[in-house]
């Protein structure tokens, strides 16, 4: 089969929706040709990176309000002239806006069956994108915008797939019919490192052996809500316990900055680790903690489960997802930094509790293959094109 995929994040950035598409085109190109159309810098470049894996990427700009992320510049009829040339017999959008976007209606313009995934609750994102530099009164109004463009671009495509139960219920509230279920996937075998890793990891950083370790890892980013896991662990800090902070972000002094204001001690930032020493970084840990409350997927929270760590997050999206409370982690009310604070008390203190839900996290986050997502993937994919009629062709045994 040969698939067309459209993104605006991809390696090597490192966030949920990049790392994901990473390990999933691994999996996708054991058996089918891959195109992936991404934001790149500077004019059209296309790299053939093995037989059956193409990248167009796309001339893009800076996108203003988010340091990292980029915005592509080329329309939708040159995106189409493309899609004529190599004749994708899918093409998967992994967002609505930008890029993904304008894959879509290239696509429609083609006749290409498509699929959509919505790996980000754009209807809450967009307002901490816009946080800070437009008046307040635009968050409601970006809501509102969000919520009408999604329900126009989800209609028009051949089927919607959201990671989680509580996404799918979501949308088709929204009146859609066309969404179904699809959890996203992880590549276990990354996270698996050699002992010296860990502990070449834990000189690097300064890692004491003898603090049990909370352990966040992620983007440091206002939206992530790091503050509140930074007040949490203030009320509950003492010198047998260290709170680490493993990712990079814009504003990840602004974090430090309020660690210090706290009076925070036992803390230490990492600051931006490559793909391969992630592993090592859980490794260092006891439990996982974050307060995000806009995860659609939580590809952290199984990561760190995996670890064997328990995981603790808010009662919403992702992290109620993936984690079965009281049994492999515990779930709290967003926002509550006091039940949060509670939480991370009990896991660290109630070793043999810690034990039993480690055990249990692990096998919980198991189900959650890059193998069974791709399959399921696919599925959907044979489903769609089966039902226009067509063959699947190219597809190898």
């Amino acid at each position: 089969m040969k698939i067309a995929l459209f993104t605006d994040t991809y390696l090597p950035q490192l966030n949920g929706v990049a790392v994901y598409l990473g390990d999933a085109i691994i999996e996708l190109t054991k058996r089918n040709n891959v195109i992936l159309f991404a934001p790149g810098e500077g004019p059209l470049r296309v790299e053939q990176k093995s037989e059956n894996f193409k990248i167009y990427w796309i001339p893009s700009a800076p996108f203003p309000f988010y340091d990292g992320y980029r915005v592509a510049t080329m329309d939708y009829k040159k995106i189409s002239a493309i899609l004529k040339k190599e004749a994708p017999e899918i093409v998967h959008a992994h967002a609505p806006i930008n890029l993904g976007l304008q894959g879509l209606l290239a696509a429609k313009r083609r006749r290409i069956p498509t699929v959509v995934t919505y790996h980000t609750h754009f209807p809450e994102y967009v307002p901490h994108l816009l946080k800070g530099k437009l008046p307040k009164v635009f968050d409601h109004l970006s809501q509102t915008a969000v919520k009408k463009m999604i329900k126009y671009v989800f209609r028009k495509v051949d089927v919607v797939t959201a990671p989680t139960e509580e996404l799918v219920r979501e949308l088709r509230s929204y009146g859609l019919n066309n969404v179904t279920y699809l959890p996203n996937g992880i590549d276990f075998n990354k996270l698996k490192c050699e002992p010296k890793r860990i502990e070449h990891f834990r000189k690097q950083n300064n890692i004491p052996r003898n603090k049990k370790t909370i352990v966040y890892l992620g983007r440091i980013s206002f939206e992530k809500k790091l503050d509140q896991v930074l007040r949490a662990f203030k009320e509950i800090e003492n010198r047998d316990r260290m709170l680490l902070v493993v990712g990079g972000g814009p504003y990840i002094k602004n974090f430090k900055g309020l660690a210090d204001e706290l009076g925070i001690k036992n803390i230490i930032f990492t600051g931006f680790v490559k793909s391969e020493s992630v592993g090592a970084a859980y490794s260092c840990g006891d439990i996982f903690v974050s307060a995000s409350d806009t995860e659609t997927f939580g590809l952290t929270f199984v990561e760190g489960m995996y670890m064997g760590l328990p995981a603790i997050g808010v009662n919403r999206l992702g992290a109620k997802e993936v984690i079965s409370d009281g049994k492999t982690g515990l779930l709290v009310e967003p926002g509550d930094v006091k039940e949060l604070a509670s939480a991370m008390d009990r896991l660290l203190e109630d070793n043999k509790l810690r034990k039993k839900m480690a055990t249990a996290a692990k096998k919980r986050a198991e189900a959650y293959s890059i193998e069974n997502s791709v399959k399921g993937t696919l599925n959907v994919y044979k489903q769609i094109i089966t039902k226009t009629g067509r063959k699947i062709s190219g597809q190898k045994t």
